[in-house]
């Protein structure tokens, strides 16, 4: 009788250690701080949504964090970065935002802007929750920093 009880109390115990472990933008900001990110700023949007802003060879990337509560602890994060392009966008330009899609199997490009608008932005973002049991750490940021250098030269690259 013992026995099971003591398997369904580690069990029990191992499910609670497993549970979520939040971000905070305090933890991210020093997290990019320790991965040679510069000009990081913590700037929060509203009560349940914080940005850190920071540069890291010289191109600016955001981390969103959303669902924060009042501890400020984050269920979810958006890290991006986005490049104003000066014209307007051109078929190929979506062709090869798409092409980037089709080809990477992580991070999703896109493009903002239409054909009868003077300037447009296009960039690159990797979504993560944090709800489970996902953290937001230096594999998640070593990751987007894979997925950021891979789509600069894929937008560099001639078509």
């Amino acid at each position: 009788m013992f026995k099971p009880l003591a398997v369904a109390m580690s069990a029990t115990c191992l499910a609670f250690a497993a549970s979520a472990n939040p971000a905070s933008p305090d933890s991210v900001s020093g997290l990019l701080q320790g991965m040679d990110s510069t000009d990081v700023v913590i700037e929060w949007i509203d009560d349940s949504t914080a940005r850190v802003d920071a540069t890291r060879n010289g191109y600016n990337f955001t981390v969103r964090l959303m669902d924060c509560d009042e501890s400020k602890k984050c269920k979810s994060s958006l890290t991006f970065a986005a490049f104003d392009m000066g014209g307007t966008p051109d078929i190929g330009e979506f062709q090869k935002i798409n092409d980037y899609n089709d080809s990477y199997p992580f991070g999703r490009a896109f493009l903002i802007g239409d054909p009868d608008t003077e300037g447009y932005m296009v960039g690159i973002d990797y979504s993560i929750s944090l709800a489970d049991e996902n953290d937001y750490g230096q594999q998640e940021v070593s990751l987007f920093f894979i997925i950021l250098d891979s789509f600069i030269t894929h937008m560099q690259a001639d078509s």
